[in-house]
This record gives structure tokens, C-alpha cells and sequence, in this order.
């Protein structure tokens, strides 16, 4: 009978751990733009959507940002020679399979939490796996902090409970009108043409945005809201309006030095990344302005925003929005309390 490896309980020395910054939200919030910001820090790496290795990465081998598939970029063939010897010697199917079939964000809402530790805990080939992985990123890149955008919250808590790996949170969020307007509106191809044709970014509903919105903010802060030490919020909105302090206070929360990648106050120089996986603004290079992007508060029509606040008012309130925002209101910052 096959027996399975129970990681969860096994920990690891502290100053042995893979420090890893995971940004969890809803897409369509921002988090390429400060994935990529963050991996232009001294000393950081950004690895996009790792949770995607397996298919994305090895099973379907897509287009690293650097402009080779993901099989012949030298840096993800180091750092998977680093962690497995020989990628080829992944069993990437089996690996997705366990990805897939335990946990959902669902079970980390508070009435199936028990659950979520439960099947977490049949998940230690995985687990396994995923140390191996972040801590080859670490030592073949010689990196204090890797950066993961994979957002989804049942993957970062598969991550909290994995040995070797010291987790540090950042929920980002955005106006949930925003985020319903882009994903019905503006349907991005998932890929640079260079991928090949037929990629196309899932797109989602007005409502199903809405729903799921609530339900991974919520999943989110059920789980990590309580450990202020490894968790913080931030808007897009305050992001998008002060991009380099929002910077700095992410390297307060991770006590890190480092000096800022800003050459100005909005204005950034961004070199290639090494991502497989996510927006395609991933290929662009050069320097880059952080601006707002408000054009859903003229472009949606009242009858969405009015659906979208109805199906997600009590984020919009606990995350500060105003429930009637004006076509060219002020958000108001976000309290501390």
C-alpha cells in the first residue's frame, strides 16, 4: 500500500527557512504591476504564479517572459535542476492531481477550517515538493525574499504549513467594480502572441467576479488576518496613489533593507522578469509610470456597479469603498483600525 509523507508537523529552523512574500486576492487587482516592482528589489526574485509549475511550466512548457519557452530558459532549468535534479523526473500529473483535488478556498472559510487542515495534511508528497522548489529558487537566484503572485488563498495555506518555508502575506485588494469591469471588459490574451494562438484569459462574469471576490477576501482573512506579524493589506487604490511608499512599507513588514527600485516618485525601470505564467504585461520592459486605472467609474454602466455593490457591499465597507462612488470621487484611505 502507498504511503504518504505527513509534512505538516515537521518544521524547520527558522534561519533555514525560504522567506516568501505571497500576494492573495482576487485577479485583476494589481498584482502583476507589484510583482514585478517588488522583483526589481536588491536581493528579491519574482517567480509570478508558481503555484502553475506543473502545467504551465513543465506539462505545457509556455513562454517565459524573457522570450524562451519555459524548458530553455537557462534560469528555470538551474532552479529545477537545483530542486529535482532533472525536471524530466517530475511527475508533473501527479503533482497537479494533488494540487487539485484537496483543498479549495472554501474550505478555509471558518466553519471548514478543521477540513482544510485535514486534507492539507494528505498533501505531504506535495508539500515535499514545493520546499525543494522555493528553496532552489532561493539558492540558485542567491535571494533573502522570493515573490509569488499566485493569489490564490487555499495555495498560500497549503504554503503557511509547509516545512522550510516562513510565509509572509500581502493582501491585495481593489474596488470590486473595478476588478468585475475588467474581467468583463477587458479580456487580455493570456499570453504573448508569441505563445501561439487560442490563449485566451478565462474570463468571468460580473457576478461570478462579485462572489468570488467575497469569498477569497474573506478566505483570507479568516486565515491570516489574526497574525499581524506575517500579514498586511493594501489597496490597489493606495498603491496606485503613493507606489513608492507602499513599497517601502512592504519591506518594513518583511524587516527588510534595501534601497528603492523607484527612479522617481511613480516611475520605475523595470527589467525582464522570469515569469511563465500570468498577465502579459509581463513581457514589457523599460521604464514604467504607476497610474490609477479608474476607467470602469465612467465606462460601467449603473446598472453592474449597483449589482456588484449589492453582492459585495460588506467588503466594500469593511475595505473602506464607498457604497455610491462618484465618476470622479476621491477614495478615501484606508483606516488602521
Amino acid at each position: 500500500m502507498e504511503r504518504t509523507l505527513n509534512t505538516s508537523n515537521i518544521s524547520a529552523p527558522e534561519d533555514h527557512k525560504v522567506k516568501v512574500l505571497y500576494v492573495a486576492g482576487w485577479g485583476r487587482s494589481g498584482s502583476t504591476i507589484l510583482g514585478r516592482i517588488l522583483g526589481q528589489v536588491s536581493s528579491f526574485f519574482l517567480v509570478g504564479e508558481l503555484r502553475y509549475v506543473w502545467d504551465r511550466g513543465l506539462n505545457e512548457n509556455r513562454l517565459c517572459s524573457c522570450g524562451v519557452p519555459f524548458r530553455e530558459c537557462q534560469v528555470w532549468q538551474e532552479i529545477m535542476a537545483g530542486a529535482f535534479g532533472d525536471d524530466d523526473h517530475v511527475d508533473a500529473q501527479r503533482l497537479i492531481g494533488l494540487r487539485e483535488r484537496e483543498l479549495r478556498t472554501r474550505h478555509l472559510l471558518t466553519s471548514a477550517i478543521g477540513s482544510a487542515r485535514t486534507r492539507v495534511a494528505r498533501m505531504g508528497e506535495y508539500q515535499g515538493n514545493l520546499e525543494k522548489l522555493y528553496r532552489a529558487v532561493r539558492d540558485v537566484r542567491r535571494s533573502r525574499v522570493v515573490v509569488d503572485t499566485s493569489k490564490f488563498p487555499s495555495y498560500g495555506y497549503v504554503l503557511q504549513h509547509t516545512p522550510g518555508i516562513e510565509l509572509y502575506v500581502l493582501h491585495l485588494v481593489r474596488d470590486p467594480r473595478a476588478v468585475a469591469y475588467s474581467w468583463e471588459s477587458r479580456r487580455k490574451p493570456k499570453m504573448d502572441r508569441r505563445d501561439g494562438p487560442g490563449n485566451s484569459m478565462t474570463p468571468h462574469g460580473f457576478v461570478e467576479s462579485s462572489l468570488v471576490w467575497d469569498e477569497w477576501n474573506l478566505a483570507i482573512e479568516n486565515v491570516w488576518k489574526r497574525k499581524p506579524e506575517r500579514y498586511m493589506l493594501l489597496r490597489y487604490e493606495d498603491f496606485v496613489k503613493s507606489p513608492r511608499n507602499s513599497v517601502q512599507d512592504i519591506l518594513r513588514f518583511l524587516g527588510e533593507e534595501a534601497e528603492s527600485p523607484f527612479v522617481g516618485e511613480r516611475e520605475i525601470a523595470m527589467e525582464v522578469p522570469h515569469t511563465f505564467s500570468g498577465n502579459p504585461d509581463r513581457f514589457q520592459s523599460g521604464t514604467v509610470t504607476i497610474k490609477p486605472d479608474e476607467g470602469w467609474r465612467h465606462n460601467m454602466g449603473a446598472a453592474r456597479q449597483a449589482m456588484v455593490t449589492a453582492l459585495t457591499w460588506p467588503g466594500l465597507v469593511r475595505y473602506g469603498y464607498p457604497l455610491w462612488p462618484h465618476r470622479h470621487g476621491r477614495i478615501p484611505k484606508m483606516g488602521t483600525g
